[in-house]
């Protein structure tokens, strides 16, 4: 019978071994890096102290442990580093190297297209943004910054139908996630900043509908 024993501070248990590692890999999936590492770390540490138990083999993640941290310099402490320095252009190769070597994590790679697509719009490549804007949208249909981002784009270019509609869209993903706030479900956010997405949504929806009946053309060069 294996014990379960302490291990440099962690559980050298097997089940606890295998917990760390499904934790890990769930979390990588469903975009949460952070946490993915922190269970994936705890694994690593822990696993020389199965197989010294146990005299067994355990996997090694080190691969995706290091994936993870690839993705997170290049998405967090340079691509947004960067960007937050007004340097756009580096900005958006460090998303584009993160997207490079990731494809599993389709919500991290939602972040990392929707990030792209605010470095594309700061130096002025709105088709790019927009392009971006619509993987992100298409890899997580629920992403609402990049719903309000896509729709920003189209209020730009004067693509007032379409903003109009990315904005009604993004005021049903509000209602329902407020609904299900009142139900208990977790949700990103809080109440109070909800509330004012939505009244902000409704006052770009009434701006846009009062553009449309001033007859404004899109703005060809800006989409070049």
């Amino acid at each position: 019978m294996v014990k379960d024993e302490v291990y440099g501070g962690h559980c050298n248990c097997p089940i606890k071994l295998s917990f760390w590692q499904m934790s890990g890999k769930a979390n990588f999936y469903l975009g949460r890096l952070e946490e993915a590492l922190g269970s994936l770390l705890k694994h690593e540490e822990a696993i020389a102290a199965v197989v010294m138990s146990c005299k067994g083999r355990a996997e090694s993640l080190a691969p995706l442990i290091a994936t993870i941290r690839n993705l997170l310099h290049h998405k967090q402490a340079a691509g947004n580093e960067a960007f937050q320095a007004g340097k756009y252009a580096a900005a958006e190769e460090h998303y584009t190297a993160a997207l490079a070597c990731n494809n599993a994590s389709r919500p991290f790679t939602s972040v990392c297209f929707c990030n792209r697509a605010a470095a594309s719009h700061a130096q002025g490549h709105i088709a790019d943004a927009i392009a971006d804007c619509n993987r992100a949208m298409a890899l997580n249909p629920e992403y609402p910054k990049a719903i309000s981002r896509r729709a920003n784009l189209h209020e730009i270019i004067r693509n007032y139908g379409q903003a109009i509609s990315d904005l009604q869209r993004l005021i049903a993903l509000q209602e329902s996630q407020q609904q299900k706030g009142k139900c208990g479900v977790r949700r990103l956010g809080n109440s109070g900043s909800n509330a004012q997405d939505l009244k902000e949504a409704y006052e770009r929806i009434a701006k846009a509908e009062e553009d449309v009946k001033k007859g404004n053309p899109l703005d060809y060069y800006l989409i070049l």
